[in-house]
């Protein structure tokens, strides 16, 4: 399992361990250095010249350290740094006055950026590390916008600079990494947008702290052999009524689709049944889209009244989980028949539109449910902006976590899923995936495992990874541009 942790909780972390144990933080350094050597040899190749951009810290400590061993190994290297050696104080500056010594061509850059020298084949990052959150400006900027149009290859030094390590947020500009070596654990700006198209391919390495001084909490990010533990069991000697009976609500007038995607999804996620409530103009589309569901007309116009209230109940009851909100509607007429259920003690998953309706008039929801808003259904859920929610996703998945006292999975190319102290990220999936009903999938999944007896946090989990999957295996072999979410419904694999 992948696990990240914060900058802060890796500095005090490290910290500790070289107090608590007398290791020598020079050596740590050492290590590091090591690593990032290692990564750059398999771009460029041996004994070519390299550029290492060092800044006046101890990520520029962890370069000045790569610049020398990468002559060690019979390379050559340029050196541009933005203090002195004789200014860079503690490991930093022991291991720049080490690099002098030996002899690098070092440049300090004051004011002026030269150009990146025409026999150089890569490019070492190491300005700024994870603890950076203010924009770059001046003669960084400028240096910066030089490593990115350079177009060879860049190793960054712990993080690209200029990417939040806590947010991935970038304030002004940032390197544009080939690959990133990061020390002991992945940090959370590593899979948080726009770090995560920065980092590029992201290494992590041991450095050499002991296992028993890390205790930070961190943020899972979510791999197969993770997932695959959890699944529901499957017993041989079952029937239809072992997995699992879903109740969809969802679809209206022109937004049949939407429930059509989410009842298939279901299906596909291994319930054994689902009945869709519906209305009358939906029922003979829904039932030739979906054959194998069942369908209950509770409406006879183009969608679901506060008269189709009493019906829903009795449809409810028995159910194993629930599925509300896509393509159903925005009016307060739908919002007084579905109230029963947005606030039922049933497993649930509320998307969509039924996200929308709980956003403008509230209500509570019960604790075995899962919320998932994409980013603009979370601003309105949160009282934000868009930017707040993009720029800071975790923060916002666990406050609407806590406040609803359910699970919330945050929707996005990196995908967060938030209940109680326990938090998740899901990073597979492709811009193939970008496209109208893929949400209506991924509801249908959580409820079809929610069915089956998964908790509503371990569903999410399961489901945010193989919807990824089933978009990344559509796309295999329609090529991005031409996946829809049907092909994406019918790509599920799961286990």
């Amino acid at each position: 399992m992948i696990k990240t942790i914060s900058p802060q909780d890796m500095q005090e972390m490290e910290h500790a361990f070289l107090d608590g144990t007398g290791y020598p933080s020079l050596l740590l350094m050492e290590h590091a250095a090591e690593a990032v050597v290692r990564a750059l040899a398999s771009h460029v190749a041996p004994r070519s010249t390299v550029l290492f951009v060092c800044g006046g810290g101890n990520n520029g400590g962890d370069g000045c350290a790569a610049a020398r061993l990468w002559m060690q190994m019979g390379g050559q290297a340029e050196v541009w740094l933005l203090k002195s050696p004789s200014q860079m104080k503690g490991d930093a500056g022991t291991n720049a006055l080490l690099l002098s010594a030996c002899g690098a061509r070092m440049r300090i850059l004051y004011s002026e950026v030269p150009d990146i020298p025409d026999n150089c084949t890569g490019i070492v990052d190491a300005l700024f590390g994870t603890g950076l959150s203010k924009p770059l400006d001046g003669v960084v900027l400028e240096i910066v916008e030089k490593i990115n149009g350079s177009g060879l290859p860049v190793i960054a030094v712990d993080i690209p600079s200029g990417v939040d390590g806590a947010t991935g947020h970038v304030e002004s500009a940032a390197v544009q990494a080939t690959e990133t070596v990061t020390f002991h654990r992945a940090k959370h700006g590593h899979f948080l947008y726009p770090g995560r198209e920065l980092t590029g391919k992201l290494t992590i390495t041991d450095i050499g702290i002991l296992a028993e001084w890390d205790g930070a909490q961190g943020i899972d990010i979510l791999e197969e052999n993770d997932i695959v533990p959890i699944l529901p069991a499957r017993p041989r000697n079952c029937h239809k009524g072992t997995y699992g009976h879903v109740l969809v609500v969802a679809g209206s007038e022109g937004m049949t689709g939407a429930a059509a995607l989410c009842t298939r999804a279901v299906l596909h996620s291994g319930a054994g049944l689902a009945t869709v409530a519906c209305t009358f103009p939906s029922l003979m589309v829904l039932q030739t889209a979906v054959p194998c569901a069942m369908a209950r007309v509770v409406s006879d116009i183009d969608h679901i009244e506060a008269a189709s209230r009493p019906q829903l109940e009795e449809l409810m009851t028995g159910k194993s989980a629930l599925a509300i909100g896509p393509g159903l509607g925005r009016s307060e007429d739908t919002w007084m028949a579905i109230l029963p259920l947005i606030e039922s003690d049933i497993p649930k998953v509320i998307d969509a539109d039924a996200l929308y309706l709980l956003a403008k008039y509230g209500g509570t929801v019960g604790k075995k449910t899962v919320l998932t808003p994409h980013a603009g259904e979370m601003a309105r859920l949160c009282s934000v902006g868009i930017e707040d929610i993009l720029n800071a996703p975790v923060e916002y998945a666990q406050q609407l976590a806590g406040d609803m006292n359910c699970c919330v999975l945050l929707k996005g190319a990196t995908t967060i899923v938030a209940q109680g102290e326990e938090l998740a990220m899901n990073v597979t999936g492709s811009d193939a995936m970008a496209t109208g009903g893929s949400g209506d999938v991924l509801t249908g999944m959580i409820a079809g495992l929610m069915a089956q007896g998964c908790l509503p946090a371990d569903a999410a989990r399961i489901g945010a990874f193989y919807h990824g999957k089933a978009g990344e295996r559509a796309e295999s072999v329609m090529g991005a541009r031409a996946v829809t979410a049907w092909d994406i419904c019918e790509s599920i694999r799961i286990g």
